[in-house]
């Protein structure tokens, strides 16, 4: 088939005139038709497409499957030049034998775009339905005239009247039917303006609210009335009211729950550290200065811990200073801050201080008996004047800063060497909280040895656990390094043990003379121990349900803590 034999401009005419797009194809898969709408469907010239093949002109065609199958093929959908077309395409025979195919296609993409408006429109007024449908507000819309188009179901709850009542009726009707005593609509039409009135509807007091909606042309179109039942609001807040009392009284004992959660490393039975605990948990509610005073290792950073997390600033920074770690040169930059280019090595940016940095949050100046005396009367001053000046800087920055000191030192024996300012001392004296030493809280012994035992088997994946012959060397040792040496004595314990069970041998620097005061008998070691020893392995084991989960954090092997369990007729 030759392109001449196709070529009649009568032919021509009428295919240009078709709105489908045409395409024929002979046996070499060349294009001899192809009319002005199939050749702006595929942006392809028309004059340039005739004689080429159809699928340069169309990668994407199926001209040429349809021309070697023999098939017919309707209503088939694909993609030409980002457009979207319907094609019905098919075999072109002379005799028995193919010679070319045709294609007729129809441009559909408006049709597309149309119907995804279309199905666009359907789903925002389905989202409206259910959004007006789920409101607890009555809604009532009409139009321009004063007749009801909708009520939502709120509304017919709160009325008792049901839509069919209303919709399409004239809102003078309803008022002369006596449905209502007067329309919010018809004074929105009136004055063209949102109206607000109270209406007692169904024995209910009713907050009406009419809002004109307007069109492009700022004319009315629609009259929406919000109604909300007033009645039941002011129930509600008399019951929100009833419940506030009860809402603070337990959001107290929740925060009291919640500063203790953090700080299980706090472990006593002690009675006079339970009270140092109560008096922290207590004052933490206030912004006075507390200075916690105790040996090394007795626990006061964790009852400055304590503090901050129980306040009202327990979001805000916790920023701990070691007075005694900076060199006394470094302590006013560190403290306060520097400005640019203030001395000789800083940074080029400046640097904001430790006190800074704790704005709105607490600082915990540890060691505080180490400052030295010329930075004693600064730090007096930003108590008193709640402000600081960075180094080389002339603008004072106001603080919102709770602080918290503790010390080893006797600070009244420094006020006297000279060494300490009194007046400071005073300034952070208003809350003294002194911690007792490990030696004065010997009921205190077990449960730590128990949890830095616990502590350490899982960080090691050891079970290891300690002979009892140990455990009285441990009590009855005066741990001048308190806590902080217990915990340090059982990790090196832990680690340097070869056996399961920590014997005697594995001490070493703990003496073995007893050291209990001289007026509690020792008679009572056995008896507090026994104590302790039930009560922590009940404990363990009701927490835990399991005899082997519990043997491991006690620190002792299965079968001994069945037979423990049996000699305290403990039942499981």
């Amino acid at each position: 088939m030759l392109i001449s034999e196709f070529k009649d401009n009568y032919w021509n005419e009428i295919l240009d005139s078709m709105h489908n797009g045409v395409i024929v194809i002979n046996r070499e898969g060349l294009i001899v038709v192809v009319n002005q709408a199939a050749a702006e469907m595929m942006n392809y010239p028309k004059q340039k497409a005739l004689g080429i093949r159809i699928d340069i002109a169309m990668p994407n065609t199926k001209l040429l499957n349809v021309m070697e199958t023999g098939l017919v093929e309707y209503n088939q959908r694909m993609e030409i030049a980002n457009r979207v077309i319907i094609s019905n395409r098919g075999p072109i025979k002379k005799g028995n034998v193919i010679i070319g195919a045709v294609a007729v296609f129809q441009d559909i993409s408006d049709f597309e775009a149309l119907s995804d408006q279309l199905d666009t429109v359907k789903t925002i007024n389905k989202e409206l339905d259910a959004i007006i449908e789920s409101l607890d507000d009555g809604i009532v819309v009409s139009n321009n005239k004063g007749f009801i188009l909708r009520v939502n179901h709120a509304y017919q709850q709160m009325t008792g009247i049901s839509s069919q009542e209303y919709v399409g009726k004239h809102v003078r009707e309803l008022v002369k039917e006596g449905y209502i005593r007067r329309s919010v609509t018809e004074m929105v039409v009136e004055r063209n303006s949102k109206v607000t009135i109270l209406d007692i509807r169904n024995n209910k007091e009713l907050l009406l609210s009419g809002n004109p909606v307007y069109d492009e042309d700022g004319e009315l179109v629609r009259v929406v009335t919000a109604i909300r039942d007033v009645t039941q609001l002011n129930s509600l807040k008399e019951q929100l009211a009833e419940s506030e009392e009860t809402k603070n009284r337990y959001y107290q004992e929740l925060e009291h729950l919640r500063s203790q959660q953090p700080f299980r490393k706090i472990i006593t039975n002690n009675p006079e550290m339970r009270q140092k605990l109560d008096l922290a948990y207590h004052v933490a509610h206030v912004d006075s200065t507390v200075l916690i005073l105790g040996e090394s290792g007795v626990g006061k950073e964790l009852i400055a811990q304590l503090i901050h997390r129980a306040s009202k600033r327990s979001k805000e920074p916790f920023i701990k200073i070691n007075c005694g770690a900076i060199p006394a040169n470094l302590l006013e930059s560190e403290f306060f801050g520097y400005e640019p280019g203030s001395f000789s090595g800083a940074l080029k940016e400046g640097k904001p201080g430790l006190f800074e940095l704790a704005q709105g949050g607490t600082l915990f100046l540890d060691e505080v008996g180490e400052i030295p005396l010329d930075l004693q009367v600064k730090i007096l001053r930003v108590l008193q004047d709640r402000e600081i000046t960075k180094v080389g800087g002339k603008k004072a920055i106001k603080l919102d800063v709770r602080i918290v000191a503790a010390t080893n030192r006797d600070l009244q024996v420094m006020i006297q060497e000279k060494s300490f300012r009194e007046d400071l001392f005073y300034r952070l004296n208003v809350v003294p909280i002194i911690l007792p030493p490990l030696r004065n809280r010997k009921e205190d012994i077990l449960p730590l040895v128990t949890e830095f035992l616990a502590k350490f088997n899982q960080r090691y994946g050891y079970q290891k656990w300690i002979h009892p012959d140990v455990m009285d060397r441990l009590l009855n040792y005066d741990w001048p390094g308190n806590i902080r040496e217990l915990e340090n004595t059982i990790e090196r314990l832990v680690v340097t043990s070869r056996e399961e069970c920590i014997m005697l041998e594995n001490l070493s620097g703990i003496p073995t003379g007893a050291s209990y005061p001289s007026d509690q008998p020792i008679s009572s070691l056995k008896k507090v121990l026994e104590s302790e020893e039930k009560r922590l392995i009940l404990e363990a084991y009701q927490r835990l349900r399991s005899t082997r989960k519990a043997a491991v954090v006690l620190g002792i092997s299965q079968s001994s803590l069945v037979k423990k369990l049996s000699k305290y007729n403990i039942v499981i």
